[in-house]
């Protein structure tokens, strides 16, 4: 640069670099904002249509006898299926689909049997910690569980264990079970015998109901270890490391683990000097929105309650079929574990951690969307889309409260949420309308210097600013 100015000392360049130096110098410095991914709606319109049309194949081909019973079910799939198309769950970025893509070939050309089953994969934007076959062989792979595994095997073996599902037909076989039992003679004889009851008659109808009750998207505990044994299978055949499958079900276990201190983080962000955190915002017997009871949690329901139950006994059946196949294999050339595309994982798995911020503050899930983002703000303290979209909610609390609306777009304490989601749920609900507006203001207030030339960092404390004069 010394050089250059030199050279150009007597020239009229000179006033032209000094004014552009500082504009050169601010791009350097300035990190790019995350903008959230958009969704193609032609695309997924078209795939939509696709399974539809099978759905009206699979209805005219039911079996004769309790038709009527097995259209209904399977309608209510379908209306699920739909569903999850058309509000825009869907992750549809190109480079997204052609991994998820690109691994769903391999598994299923290294496995014969496979190729006349017609898979689909596809990401959701979902940050719930899952992956689910939902029939039709249409995979939802959560990006909420991508984002948490360690590495791409693990990732093949959650996909090869929905495969599993479909390749078993657990769905169908489902819907066929359940219609049976609802038209044996055994459900009958109990329903008979009910009439004849003279008192609690109605809490023994609901006793008899939850065990009739119907989900085509659960499988059984049976169901699972079994889709675990031939996941597997599928899993080595496909040349991906045995011992992933292993970790990726002990990440399984822990990943409903509650390790973020809510009350110490939402002290640290919204305490200001010109607004001081107040210990009522955290108080259980507060707010205009109604309080909460104490909440209690039966410790044997715990595994019951977990988002994945049983992974430490998947683990250990995992263990000895890997040492079986092992030992069967013994002297044999060993297929070596090879990645698909390491670098796309890691990029995929950062991108989706924003978008599963943002999927949930589109789906009008706040108190979600506020969670992830608080807890990726203690990763990356520094991130301006992160801090632009707390003050983003705070101030869409403070405009639909005004509005009597915010109730709608909140989520309360209850037993079966993580502890620190609960504190986040109380606190939100404790707050006063022109509060939201406030906290939004001096949070932003402490970023203007670095954060002014982004736009959307500029609307929001715009907003904030006009609210609190309200």
């Amino acid at each position: 640069m010394n050089a250059l100015l030199r050279a150009c000392r007597h020239t009229r360049l000179l006033p032209l670099l000094l004014l552009a130096s500082p504009v050169i110098a601010q791009q350097k410095t300035q990190d790019p904002m995350y903008k959230p991914s958009i969704v193609d709606g032609t695309r997924t319109h078209a795939v939509m249509r696709m399974f539809e049309r099978q759905h009206d194949t699979l209805q005219r081909n039911l079996p004769s006898e309790y038709r009527k019973d097995y259209s209904a079910i399977y309608a209510q799939r379908w209306k699920y299926i739909k569903s999850r198309f058309q509000k825009k769950e869907i992750y549809t970025p190109p480079v997204a689909q052609a991994y998820i893509d690109s691994m769903l070939r391999r598994i299923v050309a290294a496995n014969p049997e496979l190729q006349r089953e017609k898979l689909h994969a596809f990401f959701s934007r979902s940050g719930t910690p899952n992956a689910t076959y939902v029939g039709q062989g249409i995979i939802f792979f959560n990006i909420g569980l991508f984002s948490r595994l360690q590495n791409e095997h693990q990732a093949a073996f959650v996909l090869c264990h929905e495969i599993a599902h479909a390749t078993l037909k657990h769905s169908d076989k489902a819907i066929e079970k359940y219609v049976k039992n609802m038209h044996s003679s055994d459900l009958q004889a109990q329903l008979k015998a009910l009439k004849k009851v003279q008192y609690n008659r109605l809490s023994k109808l609901e006793d008899l109901s939850k065990g009739l009750a119907f989900d085509s998207r659960r499988h059984s505990r049976n169901n699972e270890s079994d889709a675990d044994s031939l996941a597997l299978v599928y899993f080595r055949n496909s040349g991906f490391d045995p011992a992933a499958a292993v970790s990726a079900m002990l990440l399984l276990d822990d990943i409903d683990l509650d390790n973020i201190d809510m009350t110490a983080r939402l002290r640290t962000l919204f305490d200001a000097p010109q607004l001081r955190f107040q210990d009522r915002w955290l108080r259980r017997d507060n707010g205009p929105l109604g309080g909460h009871a104490r909440l209690l949690r039966d410790s044997t329901l715990t595994d019951s309650l977990k988002t994945h139950p049983d992974c430490q006994v998947r683990a250990g059946k995992l263990i000895a079929f890997n040492q079986s196949a092992d030992s069967l294999l013994a002297g044999k050339p060993a297929i070596p574990a090879a990645s698909i595309h390491p670098q796309r994982f890691d990029s995929l798995k950062q991108a989706f951690r924003f978008e599963i911020i943002e999927f949930s503050f589109a789906e009008d899930n706040y108190t979600e969307s506020l969670y992830y983002t608080i807890s990726m703000l203690e990763e990356h303290p520094d991130d301006p889309y992160l801090i632009m979209h707390v003050a983003r909610i705070l101030n869409n609390c403070f405009y639909l409260q005004r509005q009597h609306r915010l109730g709608k777009k909140l989520r309360y304490p209850a037993p079966e949420n993580a502890a620190s989601f609960n504190v986040l749920s109380q606190f939100i609900q404790n707050l006063y309308m022109e509060e939201y507006a406030q906290i939004a203001f001096h949070y932003l207030q402490r970023y203007q210097s670095k954060l002014q030339d982004y736009p959307e960092y500029q609307t929001e404390f715009a907003k904030s600013e006009s609210f609190i004069k309200m």
